[in-house]
């Protein structure tokens, strides 16, 4: 009787044990699945190249492209029967559109749909806002909470300096942009309806006209469209092969249109913090306070300002004192040989509105090709700096130029520390600044050699108006510092970028895309933070030039 209670009391106990036993097995697989886990995504993680906020923005944008050139293939979207489900033609304009470049293989009124020159205006728009800071667009104008996620993102892609005022930053300059586009398509409206066009250039060339002259929905159409393109500073059209070319011949010179177009981009480039400090500014002024601009602000005003003046009066010192007659002070009358001379504010205009527009914008109303060489090249430089920072242009940006400006000089004088307005400039951002422009010349000039031997072929055999090699170096570099600083001009004919070969195209959309994303977001995305080192390596001077 003793025994059969005895094992009764040790039978629990060996029932409690075995119960323990598998709990403890079973939280060791558990364990040993969680840390497999967890190595196996930290192993992922340190294979993934970017950081969490710039992958977002960098697949976000690649798959906007993919989407958009395969939207732009489909045949009725496309008209050009040769272009159906060409999805590197596709990829490449939706590129351009996305990025707010410009430049076109095939051409926009004629070889589009009206539900296709949509999808382009849609991409433009999208590009101009920023792809993933369109989301909290929507929810800071719907008064929706926005995750400090999303927030970190829009200030990537969009902001500058804290992440509390992004929101409230871009909000502003998406309310002030979209009425900038409103206004300016009422306007626009009445420069399309009455202002009548040339179908012809000067040498008797086909512009392929879609005329909105005396139309009204015609006209309705060419101002939704041209607005939002200016703003955003996309250079696409739908007039003609030859951007504004029409409204510049002969007696046929639409001024009103020209000065409206150059209003809207140059409002445009300023960028997002810039309306924000403005906005600042006057509300500050209401209330009886003052607020100072940003140093963001004042480098960039500063630079701006200084490129739109000094831009124009380089290239008319270019084209007055070159040896060989101008072709923007003398225009082709058709015949062989045979030039005239246009009025003195006619041809400074043409200088001004084009030298304009190639900082950011795209339109033209001369052909780029008959600038000398001499102005062509300072229209590069141009180019390559670009506009603002987080506006809806391309380039280094003119504070990176800033910096690298100031550096120079602080060097010059002997100056430890890099200053600007009372303001001391973060070493770390100097450094990412010289990075920057190193980076973006090596990818321009990278571009120049890889497009000059993809398509060497197109490129010796086209009809130029002076023989090959030399000359078409000058056109390739306007080319691709035009694609790098999203500015759209094209020295080549359509035809012939078509007949380019696949990797330059696919070269130049990559040009595009890291020149609107700019070199921070996307190749100095790569360097990821690492932890702190507690020890220093021990100096070495070493000789430069």
């Amino acid at each position: 009787m003793q025994d059969s209670l005895n094992n009764l009391k040790e039978n629990p106990n060996k029932n409690v044990e075995k119960k323990l036993n598998k709990k403890i097995l079973a939280n060791k697989k558990r364990l040993e699945k969680e840390v497999f886990k967890k190595t196996t995504f930290q192993k992922l993680k340190s294979w993934w190249p970017f950081s969490k906020i710039s992958g977002k923005i960098i697949i976000g944008y690649l798959s906007a492209i993919v989407i958009g050139g395969f939207l732009l293939s489909i045949p009725g979207v496309v008209l050009d029967k040769e272009s159906y489900w060409n999805f590197i033609t596709g990829m490449f304009t939706a590129s351009s559109a996305i990025s707010d470049t410009g430049i076109t293989i095939l051409q926009t009124n004629t070889q589009y749909s009206l539900f296709g020159q949509i999808l382009i205006l849609i991409m433009i728009k999208i590009g101009g806002i920023g792809l993933l800071t369109i989301k909290l667009v929507i929810l800071a104008l719907l008064n929706r909470k926005i995750s400090l996620d999303d927030q970190h993102v829009a200030k990537s892609e969009r902001g500058t300096g804290t992440v509390s005022n992004t929101v409230e930053m871009i909000k502003d300059a998406f309310i002030f942009l979209t009425f900038i586009e409103i206004s300016g398509a009422g306007v626009l409206f009445f420069g399309f309806y009455f202002t009548p066009l040339s179908s012809t250039g000067a040498a008797n060339t086909d512009f392929s006209v879609t005329n909105p002259y005396h139309n009204f929905s015609t006209s309705i159409w060419a101002a939704i469209f041209h607005s939002v393109s200016a703003v955003n500073n996309a250079g696409f059209d739908i007039i003609s092969k030859a951007s504004l070319q029409p409204y510049n011949q002969g007696d046929q010179r639409g001024y009103f249109l020209q000065v409206i177009f150059m209003m809207q981009w140059i409002i445009g480039g300023l960028g997002y913090p810039t309306y924000h400090d403005i906005k600042r500014k006057l509300k500050a002024r209401k209330e009886g306070k003052k607020v100072k601009f940003s140093l963001f602000t004042k480098l960039n005003f500063v630079v701006y300002t200084g490129l739109l003046f000094i831009g124009p009066i380089l290239v008319i010192m270019s084209e007055v004192l070159t040896i060989e007659k101008s072709k923007i002070m003398y225009r082709p009358t058709g015949f062989d040989g045979v030039y005239e001379e246009q009025k003195i504010y006619q041809w400074v205009f043409d200088i001004i509105f084009n030298v304009t527009s190639c900082r950011n914008a795209g339109f033209s109303t001369v052909d780029v090709n008959n600038f000398t060489a001499g102005s062509k090249f300072i229209m590069a430089i141009w180019m390559f700096i670009g506009a603002a920072p987080s506006s809806t242009a391309g380039g280094i940006r003119t504070t990176t130029f800033a910096i690298c400006l100031i550096a120079v000089v602080s060097i010059i004088r002997n100056k430890h520390s890099i200053e600007a307005f009372k303001k001391k400039v973060p070493d770390e951002t100097v450094k990412r600044s010289f990075a920057v422009v190193f980076l973006s010349f090596f990818i321009v000039v990278f571009s120049i050699f890889i497009v000059y031997l993809d398509s060497n072929k197109m490129l010796y055999n086209r009809e130029a108006s002076t023989d090959n090699t030399e000359y078409t170096i000058i056109q390739l570099i306007v080319y691709v510092c035009s694609a790098f600083g999203t500015v759209g001009f094209q020295p080549f004919d359509n035809k012939e970028i078509l007949a380019m070969g696949v990797l330059s195209k696919i070269i130049l959309v990559i040009t595009m895309f890291v020149g609107q994303l700019g070199i921070s977001n996307t190749l100095l995305a790569f360097v990821k933070p690492k932890n702190k080192q507690n020890y220093a390596y021990l100096e070495e001077e070493v000789t430069i030039g």
